[in-house]
């Protein structure tokens, strides 16, 4: 596949992540502490979040913890808000989200999850002299947002932005347009499904302006996985996203206002 960037392109957010085979043992709070020491001058904000689990995949068991207060998910968020880490006891993750920023492509965020992932990992080794679990589950979503333009007016319009999108429902023009959520899973490799959601939202900063999000989430599951086959799973989720980004949106949209270059 030869691969296209875009000038303008949609994306919102971009998400890189990995869930370890089990909890990085006897990691606690004070850990937390001694890693954000190291990250402090690019993170210096930290705030509390409800633990994740891993993304779901046919298959794998249901995850249970028998903590009586489990550890939560750690947000560690640079001064911008542009760059944000998410720290557990089984997953790091990495986030770039759009704000004021141009969009710098894949390959500098997923550098930027390179380093902070080396980083943490040696923090483990050095400082609390424990070795990573294996990494078992991958992930990596990209949620692309519209909001109104000459392109894209509100729900209605969603079938020009997504050609093949349709809506079990008569198209009442009197009436206002539906609020929708629709989502479809696809196996494309043994280690590698691919989801699709598309929705209606409602703006952060106005609730009354629309919102179009349509997100494309790759989730795999590796055994004893090598770093080598980590960035290889995560090469071709991420050319695996494009194919599909490129098939479901319209090329007159991706020539006139996304712009390839």
């Amino acid at each position: 596949m030869t691969k296209i960037r875009f000038r303008n392109p949609p994306i919102n957010e971009l998400v890189i992540g990995t869930y370890f085979e089990r909890d990085v043992p006897i990691f606690g709070l004070e850990h937390v502490g001694l890693f954000w020491s190291i990250i402090r001058d690019e993170f210096p904000t930290v705030t509390q979040q409800p633990p994740l689990t891993s993304p779901p995949l046919a298959n794998q068991p249901v995850e249970f913890t028998i903590e009586q207060f489990p550890m939560p998910r750690f947000w560690f968020e640079a001064n911008d808000g542009i760059t944000l880490i998410q720290l557990q006891k089984n997953a790091f993750i990495f986030n770039w989200r759009k704000r004021d920023a141009r969009y710098p492509h894949f390959e500098a965020v997923k550098a930027a999850f390179d380093k902070y992932l080396s980083i943490f990992v040696e923090f483990l080794t050095k400082e609390v002299q424990i070795t990573v679990p294996n990494f078992r589950v991958l992930e990596l979503s990209y949620i692309n947002n519209l909001f109104p333009s000459d392109y894209w007016k509100g729900p209605r319009d969603t079938s020009v932005v997504l050609p093949l999108f349709r809506l079990p429902i008569v198209n009442n023009e009197e009436r206002s347009p539906p609020d929708f959520n629709q989502a479809s899973v696809q196996r494309l490799a043994p280690d590698l499904m691919l989801s699709t959601v598309i929705r209606t939202g409602r703006s952060g900063k106005d609730a009354t302006q629309p919102v179009l999000v349509f997100e494309l989430r790759a989730v795999g599951v590796l055994d004893e996985a090598t770093k080598r086959d980590v960035d290889n799973w995560f090469e071709r989720a991420h050319e695996k996203i494009g194919t599909c980004f490129l098939s479901m949106t319209s090329p007159d949209i991706q020539n006139r206002y996304w712009q390839p270059v």
